[in-house]
This record gives C-alpha cells, structure tokens and sequence, in this order.
C-alpha cells in the first residue's frame, strides 16, 4: 500500500486515452502505418472535445506525432510478442486480444460448463449482486480460516493426493500472520491485514521451463471432477505469465516502488572478529525475474449474467484486491464469453505521490491556477489521480499491478428481450518472493467433498449404509466446514474487505493531499 505513481500531465492522460483507443480498433498495428488513415485520425483528434475525456484536456499536433511515433513502436511489438501496454506513465497495465488462442477458449467455455449446468439450488450467486453474479470458483468460499483450518505440517498436499487427505487431524494455526509490514518499515494498518481468513493459492511451478503445472488443488474446484479445467488453467497461467513479468518489473524497477523498498538507515556498522575471512556477495540481477520459476495463484472464475427482468450490471466499487496477508502483487483477468450485453470498461486510478510534489518547483503561495492547468490537482486536493479505463471486450487478456486501484464499468443488455452474459476467469498473483499458506499445505475444507471420500473407501465408516454415513457428516461441528457454514464465513470475510476497502480510501489518502503552501 505504500507505492505510488508519478503524478502525470492532462496531456499526458490525453495522450494514454489516444494510444489505449487507436490499439483497440481493427487491424491497427497495419492502419498506423497508412499515411492516409494516420491523417484522418489526425483530424479525428482536432474535431474531439478533449476536455469530455480527460478534464481540461487538449490535444495538439506535437502530441499527435509523438503518440502515432509510440503506436507504430508498440505495433511492432504486439505483432511479435501479443503484448500492448498502455496508461505505462510510470506502472502499466497491458491487455491483449491475441494471447489466448481461439482453442484455448473454446476449451475454457466447455470445461466451465459443468459448473454452470447445474440445478437451480445449487447455483452460488454471489451475496449482493442481485441474482445477477454467478461464483462458479470464488475464493472466499473455504477460505483459510485462522485458528480452525487444517494444516498439515508434515506433508505436502498434491492434486493427486488432495482427497485422500481430507479430514485428516492437522494442527490449527489461530495466531494470524507472521509478518504485519507494508514495506519502507511500516507497521501495516489494522484493517488491511486479516487476522482471520486468507485466500488459499495453488502451487504452480514450471517442471520444462516455461509450461505451468498446477501442483496443489485449486481452492473450490474439485480435482477430480474438473481434470480437464485444470488443464486449461496451467495453458491460460502460461499465457499470463509474459504480462506478469511485464506487470512485475514495472512497477519493482521502474515504478517507485524500487525505491520505497529501500531500507533507509542513519549509520550501522559491525566489527568483525579475528580471522573471519570476508566473502564476496552473491552476484544480482535486478533484471530477472523470479516469475516463471515457483508460483502461487489465486484463481477465480465468475459470470454476469442479465435478463429482461434484471438489465443492467452497476458496476464495481473502487478496490484493490485481497488483504495485506495475501500479498497479491498482479491481477490477469480473462474476458472468454461475451454475448447480448453492451461494452464495458475496467477503469483504473492511483495514489500519486503528493507531499512532495511541489518541492523543486517555483510557485507562488497556495497559486494553484497553474498546477490546475497543467496537471488537473487543487490545493489540498486529495493524492489520487485517475489513470483511465481499458475496454473488456470477448477475447481480452487484461493484466495490471495490485498497487492500481479498479471497478469495472456499468453494462446492460442490448436486446433487452433476451438474457445475456459476460464470463470472467480472473488469476491473482501473490509475490513470488513472499510465499503463503497455499493449498499445499491445507487439505480441501468442504464437508461434502469429505462425505463423498468416506463413501468410498473402505474403512468400517465407508461400509456403513450411505445413510448412515450422512447423519455422522451432520454430526460434524468444526471440521470439514458444511457449506451453510462457508457461507456464513463468506459474509464476514466480505463485510472484513469491505471495512478494507474504507480504510484504504482513508489510509492512502488521508496524509497524501496537494499542498501549494509557502515551501
């Protein structure tokens, strides 16, 4: 939470809007290298009101070159790699409608359509969204519940073995995270660290060098039942895995970040004792990145879905993803179903560096008309800034930094006779450099993937009349957790990260305002 963005220009913003808008048209890593369609964007630029795109906006000539000179560079490298960044005035977010391929997707909509298919009580629609979002894999159903969760501390728990382990006698953790930072040696605010639940990831490491496996169980899908969906996840994870390395040396050697994470200190020193022979330090690249090698990944896989009697989809509230204790450094959401519903967009915005923004610049005392003009900020205006908002359109691979705030836009049907829908698989990366409890080392917590174990093993419980067996799983108070019972832990995990949420627009910005005070 202590990372910040480089405060940017209106004409700055205006010019990130023009390149984001001119990569989403058709064919146009060809269209910005026609002199001919090149001019008539140019004409397109004079004729638009900028100060309706970005407040106080403008657009001249010397921006439009510079902006067609960027689009050609970064067309050449979408044509090699899939990779477009855009709004990378300091971080970045890049999007891609080209990364996952045609059967890949194809292969994503068929093994999610278990999930979807099944009967009307058994759908999970997700607490408040008005019947109108559909968890089909959510990972704050079963959530690592400090002090009542298994861990098992002698074993390491696989896809292969996930089951088998269930209901096992593991130890209960009830003293929460170890660490409480947020980096620069800052204790972390109360309500940004969970003392209670965790999001569990799965394992994932890469055995050839570059395909994702997925080792433990993914947290709500059943290994078993879902073989195929776990294959199509590793291919999706290994598509993602290029935009978060991109994400990831963004924002830790080029953002401010890089700096933040410096340790500052007055004077240290120590004498060594007699002989002690003084090795050389391990040799560092702050150029590799420990992405692609060992990883852990939160997945999520969620429907919208609108009909005549519910039209519209509000939209988000700002946010940013997980708790402190989850360390989730990227986000890669995957829009792989869009049908009969309007476009929608993921809009972002960002703290900005505001308390010292002013200390190299001349100005006169709370003279804020020029800081105004140039880059849209008031006196005592809050440290906030908004970057813009990316297209989510079927086929879109959007990957961004969990430091960048985001809601998605508004949406509703275009035919409003008939349902539509928009399907969403979304990975969360933790920080490969700060592993947490995963999936490797809980066994799955949901009682009715235990009942179905014991029904069929051959232990004296397994060979009791399946009625039976059910009145001894009802029987069960704390463990395996019944889905009443995760229910009803979802709501206080939800209601926790909503306290968050508050406590991040007030932490974040409470001590970050623009200040044109005498200096």
């Amino acid at each position: 939470m202590n990372w910040a963005h480089d405060v940017t220009t209106i004409r700055e913003r205006c010019m990130l809007s023009f390149i984001d808008s001119i990569s989403d048209k058709p064919e146009w890593t060809r269209k910005v290298h026609d002199e001919e369609i090149v001019s008539k964007w140019r004409q397109e630029t004079k004729e638009l009101d900028w100060a309706g795109v970005v407040q106080g906006g403008d657009f001249s000539d010397e921006m439009f070159a510079y902006c067609i000179e960027e689009l050609r560079y970064k067309a050449d490298m979408y044509e090699k790699t899939g990779v477009m960044p855009v709004f990378d005035a300091s971080s970045c977010v890049l999007k891609s409608d080209v990364a996952i391929p045609l059967d890949l997707k194809e292969a994503l909509r068929k093994a999610a359509a278990p999930l979807e298919n099944v009967p009307e009580p058994q759908k999970d629609w997700h607490p408040g969204s008005n019947g109108t979002v559909l968890d089909l894999v959510h990972p704050s159903l079963f959530p690592l519940v400090y002090g009542r969760s298994r861990i098992l501390p002698d074993s390491t728990i696989t896809v292969n073995n996930s089951l088998s382990n269930i209901g096992k006698d593991g130890k209960t953790d009830d003293s929460g995270p170890i660490t409480r930072t947020q980096g620069h040696n800052h204790p972390a605010f109360t309500p940004l660290w969970s003392h209670r639940f965790q999001w569990l990831p799965c394992n994932i490491s890469f055995p050839d060098g570059q395909n994702a496996r997925i080792d433990s169980y993914i947290n709500n899908l059943h290994p078993q039942d879902h073989k195929d969906l776990y294959r199509v996840i590793e291919r999706i994870v290994t598509k993602a895995v290029p935009f978060w390395n991109v994400v990831y040396q963004s924002v830790h050697n080029h953002g401010m970040l890089a700096t933040s994470l410096r340790i500052n200190c007055d004077e240290v020193s120590y004498k060594f004792p007699d002989g002690y022979n003084e090795q050389e330090p391990e040799g560092f690249d702050e150029n590799e990145s420990p992405i692609d090698k060992k990883l852990q990944v939160i997945v999520k896989l969620a429907n919208v879905h609108l009909t005549p009697e519910k039209p519209d989809y509000e939209g988000g509230a700002w946010h940013i993803e997980s708790q402190l204790n989850e360390h989730i450094v990227a986000t890669a959401l995957y829009y792989y179903d869009n049908d009969n519903v309007t476009d929608s967009r993921l809009h972002f915005r960002t703290k900005v560096e505001a308390n010292h923004f002013t200390d190299d610049i001349e100005y006169e005392q709370s003279d804020d008309i020029g800081f105004r003009t140039i880059w849209g900020i008031d006196n005592d205006g809050q440290g906030e800034q908004v970057l813009g908002s990316v297209l989510t359109r079927e086929d879109r691979l959007i990957a961004f930094p969990n430091g960048f705030q985001h809601r998605l836009g508004n949406f509703k049907l275009v035919d409003p006779t008939k349902p539509g829908h928009r399907k969403i698989l979304a990975l969360f990366l933790v920080a490969p450099t700060i592993p947490i409890i995963s999936t490797a080392n809980i066994p799955p917590q949901q009682r009715d993937w235990w009942v179905r174990e014991v029904k069929l093993n051959e232990s004296r419980v397994g060979q009791l009349p399946a009625e039976l067996v059910d009145m001894i799983a009802e029987a069960v108070e704390d463990f395996p957790i019944g889905l009443d019972d995760a229910k009803a832990i979802r709501e206080e995990l939800m209601a926790e990260r909503g306290r968050m949420n508050e406590a991040i627009e007030f932490e974040m910005f409470k001590d970050e305002r623009f200040s044109f005070c005498e200096h």
